[in-house]
């Protein structure tokens, strides 16, 4: 979609980085298992359906009512690029998202996360530049957290 089309409102790049207690390869295999439950992560709990396409292919279909308005929709297209990268498009009511993922270890069992995120408001009323940055790094703090957990706990990463 072009960038100056006019329903297009604002347009933004956030790139975070997070490092997890992990080897790369678990983190790859859990990262990229989409699975219905993955809403635990979110503070607006989603419903999440996932539909595998192939084995570099998923996607995944979120709804959320909110409390004042009808169900909200998104779809997500993922795409795998093992063993390190994957990319989801995001197709949502208020944005258009793409974003790409990278693991790569820093250690035996150390990992860093890269994620860059480009944003396409397609509404007026969307979060400033720092409001974005901080929410994507809340919910990369909360999944993170579940991934090493789930390493500590001996869950296998895929599912």
């Amino acid at each position: 979609m072009p960038e100056n089309s006019e329903r297009i409102h604002a347009t933004q790049r956030v790139r975070i980085t997070k490092t997890a207690r992990v080897p790369a390869q678990y983190a790859y295999r859990w990262l990229t298992d989409y699975r219905p439950e993955d809403s635990r992560f979110s503070r607006l709990r989603p419903r999440y359906r996932v539909i595998r396409v192939s084995k570099d292919r998923v996607v995944r279909i979120r709804t959320h009512r909110e409390k004042t308005a009808a169900t909200q929709v998104a779809v997500d297209l993922v795409r795998f690029d093992p063993p390190h990268r994957w990319h989801v498009d995001q197709i949502d009511e208020d944005d258009l998202n793409s974003a790409d993922f990278d693991v790569q270890p820093v250690g035996a069992r150390k990992t860093r996360i890269r994620v860059a995120v480009l944003e396409r408001w397609m509404t007026p009323q969307s979060p400033t530049l720092s409001e974005l940055r901080e929410r994507l790094s809340d919910y990369w703090d909360r999944i993170v957290a579940g991934l090493e957990q789930d390493y500590r706990r001996g869950r296998p990463p895929t599912g």
